[in-house]
């Protein structure tokens, strides 16, 4: 053990405050909370974000960056993106000064393995975001069953979000993309089934159908399966070779390897799929972009008519070309390869290769005579706020899951972050606790052309924008959607603590008017810190 005097005066930290140091070569962030010091970790453990430009809320700070948050009294993670804990450091306050004891080595919690004692056996199906983050709590809340995973992948879980972003355009390496290596599992005992295709579900049973034959038993059940990209399947030539999606890695591998050999890319649906494999292909591989949407400006009915536009000109500005309001009517090919891409409008693009980013449907397809509620419309799984199926040893996670969310309506949620918060959820419901999809904020970010846009919350209607701190044109702002005079989600570029502020007090219900929101001196992060009982007495309704 060794202990290092900081040099910071006791004073000079206020409650609620985060502050960086160095020490001895390592990045360290202080906190104070309640007269107590708490040192962590500089770095978040996704990213390597700075957590002293994150948001502080009682023990929990939030990385600007991508919203992991960790617990400031341990270092533990509470909420993915991130999959490590922090370094956490024992602090003292002698003769009015901060100092830091640095042990050997620091230990992280622990994440468990299976007992021979316990015959119980949990089964995950799915191969992504759901299913690793189900995985590893189990582990880490002390379940020591047999884990088994079976999953259609020939790959382990990976870092889906830097498909469409990084590994497109060649900066994130092929090592870089798997979440956890197939030896991190066999450490933990949990057995991976891959290459494997689950065709049935028995619920009464307790057990799964494979395509080969066999059959497994499970106590409790975990459907993860995630979503298969839509296609055109009613246009002509729509099996032409050199027309791709975007889902998995050797997805991502094959486009980069066809836009190698021709530089002419159509790509159909301005998604947030198909504006970042623009940007990517554009910047990154050289390649002339063009950009077919249903929409008459990108992402306006999802983030408004004004930040759309400021994408949309961004890209503009980099050459990537836009037929909105069109749609494509023909693909045409010569020797079964794809040449050119026929629109409604009549225009005829050239293209070497095409990619259909038009969203993605529920891979629940081997659900259908299981006798588990499914929704009509989307064939996603029905399943309760604790995200439990109509059979109660059964829980479903991730892009098949559809809940309600006021007794009325449901909801389904295709975000990366939501994947592995439910996830997580689910493993410790089927481990007996109770917690809800209530409990969580949705949060998503894109990254297009060195613009990184944040988006917390989920607000599918909204009565009005407050812009605050800039114009989406100046691509520094922040953007509150409000309906009924509420705050239902945020959006925003350059204001990365503040929107980590805008879903912490979204998650803890704290009451925020929009004359406060519109308000620009009003300190979001300082309120976002402040326990219920301040925000009543300022008497916000």
């Amino acid at each position: 053990m060794a202990e290092y005097n900081v040099g910071l005066a006791k004073s000079l930290l206020k409650d609620g405050e985060l502050k960086q140091i160095e020490v001895e070569g390592k990045t360290i962030v202080l906190a104070r909370v309640d007269g107590q010091y708490y040192a962590f970790g500089g770095k978040c453990t996704h990213y390597g974000a700075p957590l002293d430009q994150g948001a502080l809320s009682g023990y929990t700070v939030m990385c600007p960056w991508h919203h992991a948050c960790f617990d400031i009294r341990s270092g533990t993670r509470l909420e993915p993106p991130a999959l490590n804990d922090l370094p956490h450091y024992p602090v003292h306050v002698r003769n009015g000064t901060v100092s830091i004891t640095f042990p050997h080595e620091n230990v992280t919690a622990p994440h468990g393995k299976a007992s021979a004692e316990d015959r119980t056996t949990f089964l995950i199906i799915g191969g992504g975001a759901a299913m690793s983050a189900a995985a590893e709590e189990l582990r880490r809340a002390g379940f020591s069953g047999h884990i088994l995973v079976i999953s259609a992948s020939p790959d382990v879980p990976i870092d889906r979000p830097n498909l469409s972003k990084d590994y497109l355009d060649g900066h994130a390496k092929p090592e870089w993309m798997p979440l956890r290596s197939r030896e991190w599992y066999a450490e933990r005992d949990i057995e991976l089934l891959l290459e494997t295709q689950v065709i049935g579900v028995d619920p009464e049973g307790h057990q799964v159908m494979l395509s080969d034959g066999r059959s497994i038993k499970f106590d409790k059940l975990l459907l993860a399966t995630g979503a298969v990209p839509r296609r055109l399947p009613n246009v002509p030539g729509g099996d032409l070779q050199g027309i791709y999606t975007l889902r998995t890695l050797n997805d991502a591998n094959q486009i980069i390897d066809a836009v190698e050999h021709g530089k002419q890319v159509v790509i159909v649906g301005a998604s947030f799929i198909g504006m970042e494999v623009a940007a990517a292909l554009a910047s990154g591989k050289g390649a002339s972009v063009t950009v077919v949407g249903l929409e008459d400006v990108p992402f306006a009915t999802i983030l408004g008519t004004e930040i759309g536009q400021m994408f949309q000109h961004t890209h503009e500005e980099h050459g990537v070309h836009f037929c909105l309001d069109d749609t494509v009517t023909r693909f045409i090919g010569e020797d079964g390869f794809i040449q050119q891409v026929e629109l409604r409008s009549g225009r005829m693009l050239d293209a070497d290769l095409v990619i259909i980013g038009i969203g993605v449907i529920p891979a629940t397809a081997f659900l259908q005579n299981s006798g588990l509620e499914l929704n009509n419309k989307d064939h996603a799984v029905k399943v309760s706020g604790e995200l439990q199926t109509s059979h109660p040893d059964i829980y479903a996670a991730g892009d098949i899951a559809r809940w309600n969310i006021n007794g009325r309506d449901s909801i389904r949620i295709e975000h990366w972050r939501v994947a592995q918060q439910q996830g997580i959820i689910a493993a410790r419901n089927m481990l007996g606790e109770h917690e809800t999809m209530t409990e969580r904020v949705p949060f998503f970010w894109t990254s297009q052309w060195g613009i990184t846009l944040n988006y917390v919350g989920h607000a599918p209607e909204w009565d009005e924008i407050i812009y605050r701190g800039g114009s989406p044109q100046d691509k520094k702002f922040m953007a509150f959607y409000i309906h009924e005079g509420q705050i239902k989600a945020a959006a925003g570029c350059g204001y990365d603590t503040e929107l980590a502020a805008i879903e912490l007090i979204l998650r803890n219900h704290v009451p925020c008017s929009v004359d406060q929101l519109k308000d620009e001196t009003f300190d979001l992060v300082a309120y976002a810190q402040q326990s219920p009982s301040q925000h009543h007495t300022q008497g916000v309704g």
